[in-house]
């Protein structure tokens, strides 16, 4: 898995480079830079839009005292999604804008949540106990007969 992340990450920017040239081919390269612009910056102002709403949805939870699990979710990929809409490219602005469907961020935070839980080998339906032991003797343990524990 590693392998195939560093791959990806090696292999974006030339990806990226060859639907500008063609997309530049297509509309002319200052249309093309024009598009790029114009998508970071409709990206950056839905980012920082939904940015705010998460801020007062974690504000509320916290006064309220509930979790803050879901809108940290939500803030965290909407800080990826920022990141791949201020990367010049297509690719890079196509993934930044659907990280910007809140239902998908939940969809995609539930599917690495369950892949990690599974690889660190976590199961619902752990039981621990906690107890505490010493060791008898056994000279203590005959006495311990004679006597037995006092309750209370």
């Amino acid at each position: 898995m590693p392998m195939v992340i560093l791959i990806a990450i090696l292999s974006l920017p030339i990806i990226e480079l060859i639907v500008l040239i063609e997309i530049g081919s297509e509309i002319g390269a200052i249309n093309t830079v024009g598009l790029s612009f114009v998508t970071a910056g409709i990206g950056i102002y839905l980012v920082r839009l939904q940015g705010m709403q998460v801020m007062t949805q974690m504000n509320q939870a916290a006064r309220s005292e509930q979790a803050v699990a879901s809108p940290l979710v939500h803030g965290f990929f909407l800080l990826v999604a920022g990141f791949c809409l201020l990367i010049p490219g297509f690719i890079t602005d196509i993934f930044g804008a659907l990280l910007l469907i809140p239902p998908l961020r939940l969809l995609i935070a539930g599917k690495i949540l369950k892949r990690v839980k599974t690889s660190q080998g976590f199961h619902q339906s752990t039981i621990i106990i906690d107890g505490e032991f010493s060791e008898v003797t056994p000279d203590e343990h005959d006495k311990e007969k004679d006597h037995p524990p006092k309750l209370g």
